[in-house]
């Protein structure tokens, strides 16, 4: 019997995970969009103290599990002291524990197309399909970050509010029903073309923001609130560097480790894990390029996070730049995040009007 496949939903990166799969030719039930009802059910049964994102991956997988789903992709992390590294074998031992029987496949660097060609055994599917298969998801995760980082550019300047999200709601809808290269570079134009339709005020200063933190939490608008857009809305703009393709570039290269750590050392003499020593990177980036506030997104209780949190307040303390760190679980209402983003921006702006007098 061919595998019903389903993954944890990660933004508009879900989009890119889903063809890549199809391309694979396998069997995909989609995971839901995360919501609070797919929170709740996965922390129900997840381990209490574990981090946010494996409970939220976990109600994602109870829902398509519910559709008919029974294999589970779930990439580990193979190195370093980010909790990560266990998702795969908790999350197997938990799903069992609630009486969903399903397939965990860890997928790792070292085994990828191993697993892969494993779900295949009825349907033999040649190296070069899984690397036509790669490249063609890796353009769609190129397209994806380069919308997301237009619209932080875009929000805060258009003329017609809402204009940028019209094109990328549009944009992300289409883009899942796109499967070849022709169509895609067709709808890429056709995309690129609307945005650049887009009227803006030029000559508006725009306060900007960084956000640093945990990959997962900074980069899925359905975990952070809509950061992003609530801040757009408020005429700042965003500049984020994590996103996928960096987390993968750090991969391939490992020397931008070393060059991180060259930059970090007067804050942090060695490794902590996750993300941690690039958040410390990327907001001393945004002292020396002249940001007017930084926000720290972080799962409650994620170690590399929380340990570097006091070296991020001792850089805010040091240059005086406004800074907020925010702590996202299951318990976080939005309503409180709502409230401490609106003093931020406040303070953002009387920040942004002083440098400028």
């Amino acid at each position: 019997m061919k595998p019903k496949v389903t993954f944890a939903y990660w933004g508009n990166y879900t989009i890119a995970f889903k063809t890549l799969f199809e391309q694979l030719g396998l069997e995909i039930i989609p995971p839901e969009k995360t919501n609070e009802i797919a929170i709740q059910e996965g922390a129900k049964i997840s381990p209490e103290l574990y981090c946010f994102p494996l409970k939220v991956n976990i109600g994602n997988y109870i829902s398509a599990i519910k559709k008919g789903a029974d294999t589970i992709f779930m990439w580990e992390n193979i190195g370093g002291s980010c909790r990560q590294r266990y998702y795969g074998v908790v999350q197997k031992k938990v799903l069992r524990d609630a009486g969903f029987k399903v397939k965990v496949l860890n997928l790792n660097s070292k085994n990828l197309f191993s697993k892969i060609r494993e779900l295949q055994r009825n349907n033999r599917i040649s190296f070069w399909q899984i690397i036509r298969a790669f490249r063609f998801t890796l353009k769609e995760l190129k397209f994806i970050e380069k919308l997301e980082e237009k619209a932080q550019h875009l929000r805060p300047r258009e003329k017609i509010k809402g204009k940028t999200n019209e094109i990328l709601r549009f944009a992300f809808e289409n883009l899942e029903k796109i499967d070849n290269e022709r169509e895609f570079l067709k709808f890429k134009k056709e995309i690129f073309k609307k945005i650049s339709g887009i009227e803006i005020d030029k000559n508006k200063k725009i306060p900007k923001v960084g956000l640093v933190g945990e990959i997962y939490t900074v980069c899925d608008g359905a975990i952070n609130f809509g950061i992003e857009e609530k801040l757009g809305r408020e005429e700042i703009e965003v500049h984020r560097e994590m996103d996928l393709t960096y987390h993968l570039k750090k991969g391939i290269f490992p020397w931008k480790d070393w060059i991180i750590q060259r930059k970090i050392m007067p804050y942090l003499r060695s490794t902590v894990g996750g993300h941690g020593r690039d958040a410390i990177k990327e907001m001393l980036d945004c002292v020396k390029n002249g940001f007017d506030g930084v926000i720290h997104l972080l799962p409650f209780g994620c170690m590399p996070e929380v340990t570097i949190r006091p070296i991020l307040e001792k850089i805010h303390l040091e240059s005086g730049i406004p800074f907020l760190s925010l702590s996202l679980d299951e318990q976080v209402a939005e309503a409180g995040i709502n409230t401490r983003l609106e003093a931020f921006v406040d303070v953002v702006r009387n920040y942004h009007r002083s440098k400028k007098s």
